[in-house]
């Protein structure tokens, strides 16, 4: 072979290596069509709301929002989606009503009870809880709804955030204290540490407390292991696990280096699916999607 010959066989070879490498630089936050003060985001699903309590759902076939006619809310959460059933859609509204998507009609109906925060997830302990819908309301005290009898049931314990996922629930009281739900005793225990936030994952638990810095559940110790200090929010679903720093700078968790890897952009806020993607807003209400090329 000749020295041109294999200079040329050598570069090309290069070229198709370099080929199958796609540049950290490629993985980037892409605005979205629309201006929402909070979004959620599921398996399938994803909706938002304004500043003005508007409820906008996501469309990705034209890769922006439109508008829920009649709906107001200041909470919303979407999850609890798999293989075989759609993602639930809940949300509140300014007086604490609660209120569920239906899919038939396109409107949200108003269900029984009165919540300051409601958080979804996927269920799996018996019939009357195909999803995990939990609820907190203004004096801390918790419950859960029962499909079977279409009310949310109330749940010993006070908490000022409930958190599911993957079948799993935790919570954090107003002494930011952490809790564990025991589906064995169908009660919360208590687990060691402090945390401002909490945010459950499909295999792991993660959290903030009131330094700024992220933690993340240890099964095996039962303890919550600092990871990185300078975190303003961390989210955690099947489609990983995001923080957001104190300077709203983004970064995703790399569990091959075990480590989180910032990644361009500025973001307020970020919400993590599982399936659905991930999606944040900014200080200006402008909304982002992660585009993996």
């Amino acid at each position: 072979m000749s020295r041109k010959t294999a200079l040329s066989s050598v570069l090309l070879t290069l070229v198709c290596c370099s080929a199958l490498v796609v540049p950290a630089s490629a993985q980037h936050f892409q605005q979205v069509k629309g201006t929402l003060a909070s979004v959620s985001a599921g398996r399938n699903e994803i909706f938002g709301f304004d500043i003005h309590a508007a409820v906008w759902r996501f469309h990705a076939s034209t890769n922006s929002f439109s508008k829920i006619a009649h709906a107001l809310l200041v909470n919303i959460a979407v999850g609890g989606g798999t293989t075989s059933q759609l993602d639930e859609v809940w949300g509140i509204d300014a007086s604490g009503n609660v209120y569920r998507f239906n899919y038939s009609t396109k409107a949200f109906d108003q269900v029984p009870g009165v919540l300051s925060q409601v958080a979804v997830g996927v269920g799996n302990q018996d019939d009357c809880h195909p999803y995990e819908v939990w609820g907190v309301n203004s004096a801390d005290a918790i419950f859960r709804y029962n499909y079977c009898t279409s009310v949310f049931d109330q749940v010993s314990g006070l908490l000022i955030q409930v958190a599911t996922g993957g079948g799993d629930v935790w919570g954090i009281n107003s002494s930011f204290h952490i809790f564990h739900f025991n589906f064995a005793t169908q009660s919360f225990a208590t687990v060691t540490g402090s945390l401002t936030q909490i945010a459950v994952g499909v295999n792991d638990v993660w959290g903030v407390n009131s330094s700024n810095s992220v933690f993340r559940y240890n099964p095996t110790s039962h303890t919550f292991n600092s990871v990185r200090g300078n975190t303003g929010q961390v989210a955690a679903g099947g489609d990983g696990v995001w923080l957001i720093d104190t300077s709203n700078n983004i970064f995703r968790f790399d569990s091959s280096s075990e480590s989180f890897v910032q990644v361009s952009g500025v973001l307020k806020s970020v919400s993590v699916g599982s399936g659905a993607g991930v999606f944040g807003v900014n200080d200006s209400d402008q909304d982002f999607t992660f585009v993996r090329p």
